[in-house]
């Protein structure tokens, strides 16, 4: 019997293993992860959600060839508290990361709140998924940004058993070669060249190494910095969407430079699903393909300013930086040929934290947190209990977002803010962009959250904004 006809041969065992085990509710075992996180793309930069400008037919493929969530969440308005909550199944008020790393600064004296100072790396007592997996022997990788800290707290100390590009960085200096300060990663420099654009050097290493792990069970994580300022794109494609608008004026949103900024995102997901097809693994291979917050909908500070704005998030109110569903309502995807056997669209709301328990059900592993829910049950289309999210920044965000804290629950959001202890109320179903509040409308269901809100907070042991010893007076309240 030849070599792929043994591989066929192996791969239709499974599939009818599976299928015999269907009744009793057992998944495959051991399957592939590949957990693709893209870095402020917003929930409406992708053609499957709406989007006509930008070109995403590989991700409009992923998302036709299994699961694509209407209603999916960042854990947390801003990078590193999101990619906290996506590694390690927690909230970012257990891991006390509810701001970026290295972004919380004392209160200025045109900020009427102090806000509560944060941890500046994941500490080491909470557990990755990359270590909870070592008990089913997973080879793990971990590739482009982490943004979680530096040191001992790096990838490769927390559960990786290779780490590329992955350290204290938030964004890289450049995404053309050298990308970073010159001898910085040697691991993505010295195979690199001038003109070379950094998410195409970790597609390659994502390549590689799913190239040498074929035979074996791996969790890859790979974390593109793209498309994050600064915004820069290859002059090919932002060509091409100059021609595509017909016009030069770049505060039409998506800003051509961003869109083809998306593309290339686009094309090197491409590039790793032809790889698993090539090699003949897609069908136990779960792919998982999210962002960390949402798009960028205001102007950088001056160091990137450089083409932003870059997004509008479509219909949905702010961006990047608020709690409002543009800073928090992102693309998902999942496809799982094996188990996922039809394109499917769920508005199941669901929460970054809930990767950990998922994949640990996917591994037949016991670890669960109490801050998340396993998505499996949406898997075999199933669904799930009634929850309440909470999405908590005691801070103001550089994008000028101010202390708040919002709850969900059903169709119905509640946002709290605390400089003037004022409360929002919207109904999500009829009103997706938050234009209406409800407040007085509906004083029973403010209370109502109100309080299932406060509850959350106080068994959380939340951290809350305090009044600014130093405060001059009302100014511009965006952080420095």
């Amino acid at each position: 019997m030849t070599i792929r006809c043994c591989k066929i041969f192996l791969k239709t065992t499974l599939f009818l293993c599976f299928l015999i085990s269907c009744g009793e509710e057992k998944m495959p075992e051991n399957p592939n992860i590949i957990m693709i996180v893209a870095d402020d793309l917003g929930w409406y930069d992708l053609g499957c959600y709406g989007n006509d400008f930008i070109e995403t037919p590989n991700l409009d493929k992923l998302a036709s060839e299994g699961i694509r969530f209407t209603d999916a969440y960042a854990a947390a308005p801003l990078c590193s508290p999101s990619r906290a909550s996506l590694i390690t199944g927690l909230h970012p008020i257990t891991v006390n990361i509810t701001e970026h790393i290295h972004g919380n600064h004392p209160a200025g004296p045109n900020q009427k709140l102090q806000t509560p100072p944060i941890a500046q790396q994941l500490n080491l007592e909470f557990e990755t998924i990359a270590e909870a997996l070592k008990e089913k022997k997973y080879h793990t990788a971990f590739i482009g940004k982490w943004h979680l800290g530096g040191g001992k707290f790096k990838p490769d100390n927390r559960g990786f058993d290779l780490n590329i590009a992955g350290a204290w960085n938030g964004l890289p200096q450049s995404f053309f070669y050298p990308f970073f300060a010159k001898g910085e990663k040697p691991e993505i420099q010295d195979s690199s060249k001038e003109g070379d654009y950094l998410t195409d050097v970790l597609t390659n290493q994502a390549i590689d190494y799913i190239t040498k792990k074929k035979d074996s069970t791996f969790f890859m994580s790979l974390n593109y910095y793209s498309p994050h300022v600064p915004i820069e794109a290859k002059d090919s494609l932002v060509e091409k969407y100059r021609k595509k608008r017909g016009v030069a004026d770049e505060s039409l949103l998506p800003n051509i430079h961003y869109a083809a900024m998306v593309e290339s995102i686009d094309i090197n997901v491409g590039r790793i699903l032809k790889k698993l097809d090539e090699l003949e693994i897609k069908e136990n291979t779960i792919v998982i393909f999210t962002s960390d917050n949402g798009g960028l909908s205001v102007r950088e500070v001056p160091a990137f300013a450089k083409h932003t704005p870059p997004t509008d998030n479509g219909m949905l109110r702010e961006g990047k930086g608020y709690v409002y569903e543009g800073g928090i309502r992102e693309p998902l995807l999942v496809r799982w040929p094996l188990v996922i056997n039809e394109a499917k669209l769920d508005s199941t709301p669901v929460v970054g934290q809930d990767f950990f328990n998922t994949l640990m059900e996917v591994a037949s592993i016991g670890k669960r947190t109490s801050d998340g829910v396993s998505l499996v049950p949406l898997f075999n289309g199933d669904t799930l209990q009634n929850r309440g999210l909470l999405w908590h920044l005691p801070h103001y965000s550089p994008q000028g977002g101010k202390p708040s804290t919002a709850y969900r629950e059903g169709d119905w959001k509640l946002i709290h803010h605390y400089e003037d202890k004022r409360y929002e109320l919207f109904n999500l179903r009829k009103d997706l962009s938050e234009s209406y509040d409800l407040t007085k409308e509906y004083p029973e269901k403010i209370e109502e959250l109100k309080k299932k809100m406060d509850a959350m907070l106080l068994e959380m042991n939340a951290k809350l904004p305090e009044p600014n010893p130093n405060y001059q007076g009302d100014g511009n309240s965006r952080s420095n």
